[in-house]
């Protein structure tokens, strides 16, 4: 019955009492009016009314503890209402369990935490929320804590646990833990944080900090590159491949599984780097710099983005399932594209690429480290080089003109031969020395991007006879052949004739250098796409795979060089005219079979 009916039945019957207690007063008195009865009567009157006082002031007690009772009451439900309220809508789980460790209280926290409906959990005993091997230690733990004088551990306190979902994943969580005793029985009452985000966050820094130490430790360009795709596959995947821009073409760098299969087909994959014009992924990503992340990597896609059968069956030999291409970008240039691999069902995700993309950031850094470490000590090499072979060629001119000048002052021959012989020796050495200067200016024009040009339609017959006829002589005294050809309707370019008789004369003495006596060196002329194509092959010893790559490169020589002397720049500065000229310059050659070297000329009317 509620306190307000209560009250009601109160009021109703202390005004019943009192109506009966008026009436059964004033019929007394009445009866017993009389001038002898008067103080029987007055007492009598004062019972009734001190009863009544009485009656009602018990009533107004009464009414006044039920009033209070009802907003005890009322406190109570809205506290219970609160605390319900709040553990109902708690992000993390709460739950309580019994003495028996049955759980008796399984928030909605708890329902999203473990994917357990409550109805499903409760009266469970709480290890079914544990993983496996913690389950036969877990009594003796709480039992520990039920006989210890603690009544509550927060989090933090305590090492860190693990849950099991109903899924049966296994997740990190902190809990605290507090302890009541309720009419005379001990209950738990646990609240539960899944760490899971937090610890995924804290790996994923620690991992970054040991990525960017591993990073510095070296500035050597491979082993900065071979590190970036170790650490790729420690953290990210199951394989990588790093494909950096070097000097215009694509380098590939893999990484090394654990797994044969895997390593023999990431070592195939190393054979396959992309060119500019390929289908390839890649190539996206290092124009666009903008990331991709494949999550499911299907057959079409894998046929979309191979450029040819072999590359498609290597591709599949590897199986990928997922991948994720993140640029590597320092200075705001990309210069390469880390590839990771996914081979198992991981699916790359939005967070793996944030991952992947700090990782990169580090590496990008890492790798223009070393490229400049690279850059810097190269010129430091090419610069001793330099001074090392101008120093030895100058010295030996400059010994050649003093000796002869002084046997000129000093004691001249009668013979005119004789002294004609000296005076062309040091007009000789004057012209080497020339020569050296202008390489060396002409190198640093060509850096500067201000070698000096003027440029007209000129006819290519008249500049190669002009530039063979140069070298007619040392090719005479090598003993070697110098022959040409000219192809019909050989068009005009658009060039500075002297710069190109320096090219063809650069390229054809060092032809005639490494060809010995009785054999020969051919010049061909002949036209190709509206331009020019020259080649100057010879018989000489060739060039072997290794060499080639570095023949235009400043002060380079092969062991095989026959002809000493000279900087060594005579292929670096044809290379940069002909590139000033809008053309391009390569060697193709095969030890013991001579080598060819190719120039293409744009036409005059190509470059209006």
């Amino acid at each position: 019955m509620s306190s307000t009916n209560k009250k009601a039945r109160i009021s109703i019957a202390l005004v019943v009492a009192l109506v009966a207690l008026a009436t059964i007063g004033s019929v007394a008195a009445m009866e017993l009016w009389s001038d002898e009865h008067t103080t029987v009567v007055t007492l009598l009157l004062a019972l009734v009314v001190g009863t009544g006082v009485l009656i009602a002031y018990v009533a107004w007690s009464v009414s006044v503890d039920l009033t209070a009772s009802d907003r005890a009451r009322e406190t109570l439900e809205r506290s219970e209402a609160r605390v319900t309220g709040l553990v109902t809508i708690a992000a993390d789980a709460i739950i309580s369990i019994d003495a028996q460790y049955r759980i008796v209280l399984f928030n909605h926290g708890a329902e999203t935490i473990f994917g357990w409906r409550a109805a499903e959990v409760m009266h469970q005993p709480i290890s079914v929320l544990l993983p496996e091997r913690f389950r036969s230690s877990h009594g003796q733990l709480i039992g520990g804590f039920a006989k210890g004088a603690a009544s509550s551990r927060r989090m933090g306190e305590r090492r860190e646990i693990s849950g099991i979902r109903r899924n049966g994943e296994e997740f990190p969580a902190d809990a605290s833990i507090l302890k009541l005793d309720v009419a005379g029985e001990q209950t738990f009452t646990v609240v539960l944080r899944d760490i899971t985000e937090r610890k995924r966050i804290e790996d994923e820094q620690r991992f970054l900090a040991d990525a960017g130490r591993d990073l510095t430790r070296t500035l050597e360009d491979d082993e900065t590159l071979d590190a970036v795709a170790r650490l790729a596959v420690a953290r990210l995947g199951d394989a990588c491949l790093v494909d950096v821009l070097r000097d215009g073409a694509i380098r590939r760098v893999t990484s090394v599984s654990d797994s044969p299969a895997v390593a023999a087909a990431l070592a195939a994959l190393r054979l396959d780097a992309p060119g500019p014009d390929s289908a390839s992924a890649i190539v996206d990503v290092l124009r666009t710099g903008k990331a991709q992340v494949i999550d499911e990597v299907t057959d079409e896609w894998l046929e979309s983005h191979s450029e040819t059968e072999d590359v498609l069956a290597r591709w599949r030999a590897l199986a990928p399932r997922s991948l994720l291409l993140v640029p590597l970008q320092a200075r705001d240039e990309v210069m390469g594209v880390m590839t990771v691999i996914a081979l198992g069902s991981h699916r790359y995700s939005a967070a793996d690429l944030d991952l992947a993309t700090r990782m990169a950031e580090r590496a990008a850094f890492a790798i223009d480290n070393a490229r400049l470490l690279g850059v810097a000590r190269n010129a430091t090499k090419a610069r001793d080089d330099m001074l090392g072979v101008v120093s030895h060629d100058l010295r030996n001119s400059v010994h050649a003109i003093g000796m002869c000048a002084r046997v000129l002052r000093e004691s001249p021959p009668d013979d005119p031969a004789a002294r004609l012989d000296l005076v062309n020796a040091i007009s000789d050495a004057f012209d080497v020395t020339e020569r050296l200067i202008r390489d060396l200016l002409d190198v640093a024009a060509i850096d500067a991007g201000r070698l000096s040009m003027e440029q007209h339609p000129e006819e290519v017959r008249a500049i190669v006879d002009s530039a063979l006829a140069m070298l007619a002589h040392a090719a005479r005294e090598r003993g070697v052949a110098l022959l040409v050809e000219y192809g019909d309707d050989l068009p005009l370019v658009e060039g500075d004739s002297a710069r190109l008789v320096q090219v063809i004369s650069n390229i054809v003495s060092n032809a005639i250098g490494h060809t010995m006596a009785g054999g020969q060196v051919r010049v061909s002329v002949h036209e190709e796409d509206g331009g020019v194509l020259l080649a100057v092959a010879d018989t000489g010893t060739g060039i072997s795979p290794e060499e080639l790559p570095h023949v235009f490169e400043r002060h380079w020589r092969s062991p095989n060089t026959v002809r000493k002397g000279g900087l060594g720049l005579g292929l670096a500065i044809a290379s940069g005219i002909v590139q000033a000229h809008g053309g391009r310059v390569w060697v193709e050659s095969r030890v013991g079979e001579g080598a060819t070297f190719y120039v293409t000329l744009p036409g005059a009317g190509s470059l209006a």
